[in-house]
């Protein structure tokens, strides 16, 4: 009588709080990741219009563009100007940055790996090194980069010390766009240390992301150091998620790396994106 009635039928008591405890662990598993996609605005995105210009065409954009898709959905990047000669670099380093220290590095988006080739140059100081260091850095990429479409060099402000984390996006057949968080150096190269999760997730989700990572103790203070300000990083985060999918169509990749996280907040020292193939229909 009670199996056609679909009442649960066990043999043994322990089978039955077996089966209770998986329901209750699946029903609390689905509240957890369940996509809030009511969270989400129904109304086209402003920031994804205003961005389609940059986006139009295909392949790797270089960094200078990349960062500044990535500023006009808020997240915060390092002030960055692209010069074409030695002259303009100097004055630029002079004249935005007062004479303090820069980054200098290749500007290309044929030249993925920039530090890999020596192309960038840290702490450069003064007139006369920024305009050897252009020469340099122009000199280095066409013996190390044969053919790649240099821009020029960017010159960049010294960002405060953090800690380096990573921030991504990558295209998966099924489930469409899958952001990425990791810490930087040996905690991603060689641990492999990532958490993934698709879209649309909550910013207590992107929390649990970020703790789910085993290097994510560090954020919180070791050793003396200060806690990092884990609501700006969770901030990016959901950032991310929104130009991932504002612009699903048209992204295939997405790389911050190294994201600076501090105690004061966030910033984006390097970002690749790549845009998807156009296939002829």
């Amino acid at each position: 009588m009670l199996i056609p009635s679909q009442v649960p039928v066990f043999r043994t008591f322990a089978n039955c709080v077996l089966a209770a405890s998986a329901y209750f662990s699946h029903h609390e598993f689905s509240e957890r990741y369940k996509s809030p996609i009511h969270l989400l605005a129904k109304k086209p995105s402003t920031t994804a219009a205003k961005v389609a210009p940059l986006l139009a065409g295909s392949g790797a954009l270089g960094e200078l563009q990349s960062k500044q898709i990535l500023a006009a959905y808020g997240i915060p990047v390092t002030r960055d100007f692209l010069c074409t000669s030695a002259a303009e670099a100097a004055k630029i380093a002079k004249k935005e940055f007062g004479g303090a220290a820069v980054v200098m590095k290749i500007a290309s988006a044929e030249i993925l790996h920039k530090s890999d080739l020596d192309l960038v140059r840290v702490g450069v100081t003064g007139p006369a090194e920024v305009r050897k260091t252009f020469d340099d850095l122009m000199a280095v990429a066409a013996r190390r980069a044969k053919g790649a479409q240099v821009d020029g060099v960017l010159v960049c402000e010294m960002a405060e010390p953090g800690i380096e984390c990573v921030v991504g996006v990558s295209r998966d057949e099924l489930f469409g766009p899958v952001v990425m968080f990791g810490l930087g150096g040996v905690f991603v190269e060689v641990f492999g240390d990532v958490s993934f999760r698709v879209p649309p997730f909550d910013r207590d989700e992107a929390v649990r992301m970020i703790e789910q990572t085993v290097g994510s103790a560090l954020l919180h203070g070791q050793r003396g150091s200060k806690p990092v300000k884990i609501s700006a990083l969770v901030d990016v985060l959901m950032k991310v998620q929104k130009l991932a999918m504002d612009n699903a169509a048209t992204i295939s990749e997405l790389d911050i790396n190294p994201l600076v996280v501090r105690p004061n907040g966030v910033v984006a020292l390097d970002a690749l994106i790549v845009r998807e193939p156009i296939t002829a229909e």
